[in-house]
């Protein structure tokens, strides 16, 4: 067999490559020592020892991917109530983390981290050791919504979060008038309320890029809204000055479609620009390669499909799922739960990646951050924190974490 030479210096540097002195054309001989007095001579050795094994990747960027062993439980905050309530929805905007309670209480803390931006990446120094953690209040724990509907199961699906006109909202359903409201995060006040389904808006989903907002009601029917990027104006009435007055609208008025077809409640919805669909049915996520996964409560199942609708994997849950959701990169599979564990999978395959255990709290939601740490609300309250392992911090916090979860446990 032939083997290709792979050589990444020219040929004539190697030291054996030619013999001058056994050369008789001197016109030859000539050419070919200027060749090398110019390229220089490759040494025909340089290191002595051999090379060291190549260690584990840095946990730095994408850790899910390169290190997933290097995300651990990092730290817990426990709920500061004198009557804790389960945490039904926890999301990230820019260097907030969003939580609602049971009982509708908003409340917004500050994400912190280390992280320096490089090229889209997050990064860190030589000299800095990856940290996240939760700070201060940014808007203390108050009161959200008009009265529930009856019979309304409140989760993570009845809110979504989104960035318009430079200010950040929090958008909220399971009303007793059938209307799903607009709530400024910068201090927890309605800034809008839409009525437009038949009956009670049960979901809401926003896209990745927040341009649309998806809504799924008892009606059966999904609707797709636009967000506005600018003030709208009202309409010119007679006998009105010049000026229009402005109004405060974050979502249009009326849907940008209206789809029907469903013959029961939708429960769940996953909004996708690029994929250019809003799916409804019980638990499900989908990512921007086209891959679709739902749970179904029936019998603790997750399923995976192809935007196409061909079965491509199925695999058991191994205990009720609260909740399931995408890494931002798409490739991880991230679910909890009952078990008090965060499971996270291979989007491709369904293989078990990492393990995290929960500290035998029930995990009620949960969010996967830019950076691919995990903020976990728990049934008692707790937000749970998993980010990449600091063997220093983890010292220090794993003591005080055993006492509190001993405590509440």
């Amino acid at each position: 067999m032939e083997l290709q030479a792979a050589n990444i210096f020219y040929y004539l540097t190697y030291e054996g490559a030619v013999d001058l002195d056994t050369m008789e054309d001197e016109l030859q001989r000539s050419a070919i020592e200027d060749q090398i007095a110019n390229f220089g001579q490759t040494p025909i050795q340089i290191f002595r020892k051999k090379h060291p094994r190549r260690g584990p990747p840095i946990p730095i960027a994408r850790p899910l991917c390169f290190a997933p062993d290097s995300i651990n439980l990092s730290s817990i905050v426990s709920s500061t109530s004198h009557s804790p309530s389960a945490v039904l929805y926890v999301g990230t905007l820019d260097s907030n983390i969003v939580l609602v309670n049971q009982g509708l209480t908003l409340s917004v803390k500050m994400w912190l981290t280390t992280q320096l931006q490089s090229g889209g990446n997050f990064t860190f120094s030589s000299f800095q050791e990856p940290l996240f953690g939760v700070g201060h209040d940014v808007l203390s724990a108050r009161k959200i919504a008009s009265p529930l509907a009856e019979n309304v199961e409140l989760g993570a699906q009845c809110f979504a979060i989104l960035q318009a006109r430079t200010e950040s909202f929090l958008i909220s359903c399971g009303n007793w008038e059938n209307s799903f409201q607009v709530i400024s995060l910068s201090d927890g006040k309605m800034v809008q309320s839409t009525r437009q389904h038949k009956d009670v808006v049960s979901c809401v989903a926003v896209t990745d890029d927040g341009s649309f907002l998806a809504t799924g009601s008892y009606d059966t029917t999904v609707m797709v809204w636009e967000v506005l990027r600018a003030r709208t104006t009202e309409k010119r009435v007679r006998n009105t000055p010049t000026e229009l007055a402005r109004k405060d609208y974050v979502i249009a008025e009326t849907p940008f479609h209206i789809l029907c077809g469903h013959d029961d409640i939708i429960t769940c919805l996953c909004a996708s620009v690029e994929l250019d669909l809003a799916m409804h049915l019980s638990k499900l996520v989908a990512s921007r390669h086209g891959r679709i996964v739902l749970y179904a409560d029936e019998d603790l199942s997750l399923h995976l499909y192809s935007i196409n609708g061909k079965h491509l994997a199925t695999s058991e849950s191994n205990g009720r799922l609260n909740c399931v959701e995408l890494s931002k990169c798409g490739e991880f599979l991230v679910c909890a739960g009952d078990q008090g564990q965060i499971v996270v999978r291979s989007m491709n395959t369904f293989d078990i990646v990492k393990r995290l255990n929960g500290v035998g709290k029930i995990i009620t939601c949960l969010t996967v951050t830019v950076e691919e740490c995990f903020l976990a609300g728990t049934k008692d309250g707790s937000l749970l924190v998993y980010s990449i392992d600091n063997s220093q911090l983890r010292k220090a916090s794993i003591p005080r974490m055993k006492s509190k979860s001993s405590v509440s446990g």
